[in-house]
């Protein structure tokens, strides 16, 4: 062989070498599937299709977003697992009482139970979509607003203009806050329902617990709560025996 023609040949056959090295695929095993997951949550108490969840398996969460016109006061949820697995509530088992839900914060938790006995716990975020409620304030940081009630009559009217309200009072609640937490629930007045920008809070002889805690004024703040929703006004009011 030419002395001259070796060199090249040792230089193509190490570039083959190298060719042939990188060009290797070595086959990795995908990482076993856990035996205890949740493959789907849907809510089908629903006309039309269904609302399907968002299923994280990294921080083992679903979330459903549920639109406001539906205005649900129950969820029905079907639910489905790895196989041979069992979920507990089981799939169908009712979400009961959402107004507690949006509340009072009562977490719903799923825990699915593997074939092999491994178990994974979900926990359920409801996101409504639903406008904010506003609270006009009925006072301001340099002035707060004084309603005089006769110590006799025990009887007051306030009206609190806003939006984010419903027309159907069912969805809402109202409550005086005082300034130790303390909460004093509030009737809706019947006599606007059909009223979305303003609420009406008759005070009476029924709210004893409100007059007695305080001898002669104390201030107070209103909470109003729609479906999901919630907001408390910035500033308080005063009430004041006369």
């Amino acid at each position: 062989m030419n002395k001259h023609l070796r060199p090249l040949l040792s230089a193509c056959c190490i570039a083959a070498l190298l060719i042939t090295a990188c060009t290797k695929t070595d086959t990795i095993a995908p990482p076993e599937r856990s035996q205890s997951r949740m493959l789907e949550y849907k809510i089908v108490n629903v006309q039309g299709d269904p609302i399907i969840g968002t299923i994280n398996d990294e921080d083992s969460s679903i979330t459903v977003y549920l639109p406001f016109y539906l205005q649900l006061l129950t969820l029905e949820p079907e639910i489905t697992v790895s196989t041979g697995a069992t979920v507990s509530p089981a799939s169908g088992t009712l979400v009961e009482d959402l107004l507690d839900v949006f509340r009072n914060g009562r977490e719903i938790k799923y825990i699915v139970t593997g074939k092999d006995g491994s178990k994974k716990t979900y926990t359920l975020n409801i996101t409504v979509q639903q406008p904010p409620v506003v609270l006009e304030e009925l006072s301001t940081a340099e002035s707060i607003r004084n309603y005089n009630v006769r110590s006799t009559t025990l009887s007051l009217r306030i009206t609190l203009q806003g939006s984010g309200f419903s027309e159907n009072r069912q969805l809402m609640k109202m409550e005086m806050v005082d300034d130790e937490g303390n909460i004093y629930p509030l009737g809706i007045a019947t006599n606007n329902f059909n009223d979305t920008q303003s609420l009406n809070i008759n005070l009476s002889r029924n709210d004893q617990d409100l007059f007695n805690s305080f001898e002669t004024s104390k201030t107070f703040r209103i909470r109003v709560y729609n479906y999901a929703r919630q907001a408390i006004t910035q500033y308080p009011i005063q009430i004041t025996k006369t």
